[in-house]
């Protein structure tokens, strides 16, 4: 991981299932960092604590006795809009963990609240910081102008978490889940690389294979404004697990495969190369946080970290494709 740059913060995380444990355990890897665990049920302040975590019952309790300077919210997506406008009104720069919102109006009132206080809004989308992903990234000028886009991120829902039933999970939930949701990362990295659309088709699945309420399947398609056609494929529903995504150019073909992390160059006169970047999950997120406090407390801003706008046009790219399903048309993305 890079230098840390900043020094003692104190960083209120709300919400603390399996997304805000990821956040405390990548704060509590940095140096001058103290994370407080704010939960939801007051009973699991006990376990917290037992693993070595300072906590508070409530958001106003951290900043009044903990003197709190940062907030991550990671609480179930249905209260992101709410945590995140407390942490906003009181002032503190506030990562929000994917999506913004389950929707991108309350994405916007996100972030016009942020625009209006001036106060720092990210989002966390942590596979941005993705050593590999950024290799990719760096290689893309070696295919020349970019032709074509293949986006793939599959996967079977109960394999997620063994131990819980999923339909009793997020991802299950109409309200908050459904591959679009969920998945966002993808569409996230894919504006971030080559551009936010002005128009797209999409197909949306409900078939039912899983007994869920939710699209189990996504597929997308739009063009960026070089022209390139950007395809993806969002599923719960395919054994083995997938990620990866492929750029053709005149210059060759580029794929990154983002569970072994690896990228490939296959050049237009057959030559090839390849590389490797090993990472941790928990190295991604504690790059992620990092540079998130360092952003808010006035340093660089890491061009990795989703701003809130961004999270707004994930979110209203997700609204498009919903439309899109419904008209079987193709549908504007309504941004702001």
């Amino acid at each position: 991981m890079q230098g840390i740059r900043h020094s003692s913060r104190v960083v209120a995380v709300l919400g603390t299932g399996s997304a805000g444990l990821r956040h405390l355990a990548a704060l509590q890897m940095l140096p001058g960092v103290l994370p407080v665990a704010v939960p939801r049920r007051r009973e699991r302040r006990a376990e917290l604590k037992a693993m070595g975590y300072a906590t508070a019952a409530t958001l106003a309790e951290a900043i009044k006795d903990l003197n709190v300077s940062h907030c991550i919210v990671a609480s179930d997506t249905s209260r992101h809009v709410y945590d995140g406008l407390a942490a906003l009104a009181s002032g503190l720069p506030t990562l929000v963990e994917k999506p913004l919102s389950v929707d991108a109006a309350g994405g916007r009132q996100l972030w016009l609240q942020a625009q209006r206080d001036g106060v720092g809004l990210r989002v966390a989308c942590v596979m941005r910081f993705s050593q590999s992903l950024q290799a990719f990234r760096s290689w893309l000028p070696k295919i020349g102008e970019v032709a074509s886009v293949r986006i793939e991120c599959q996967s079977y829902l109960p394999d997620w978490r063994p131990n819980r039933p999923y339909r009793d999970s997020y991802s299950a939930r109409p309200a908050e889940g459904g591959v679009l949701r969920d998945l966002i990362h993808e569409i996230d990295y894919a504006g971030w690389l080559f551009g936010w659309p002005a128009q797209l088709h999409a197909r949306l699945d409900h078939s039912g294979r899983l007994g869920i309420d939710v699209e189990e399947a996504a597929d997308l398609l739009w063009r960026t404004s070089t022209g390139a056609a950007v395809s993806m494929r969002l599923d719960y529903v395919t054994k083995p697990s997938r990620r990866r995504m492929t750029a053709c150019g005149a210059g060759g073909v580029l794929e990154w495969d983002a569970l072994r992390n690896t990228v490939t160059l296959q050049r237009a006169d057959g030559s090839a190369e390849d590389c490797t970047e090993p990472q941790s999950r928990e190295a991604m997120f504690a790059a992620q946080a990092d540079a998130f406090i360092e952003a808010v407390s006035g340093g660089s801003d890491d061009d990795r970290l989703a701003t809130g706008l961004e999270g707004v046009r994930a979110l209203a790219l997700c609204d498009a494709a919903r439309r899109a399903d419904a008209s079987r048309r193709e549908e504007p993305v309504e941004y702001l």
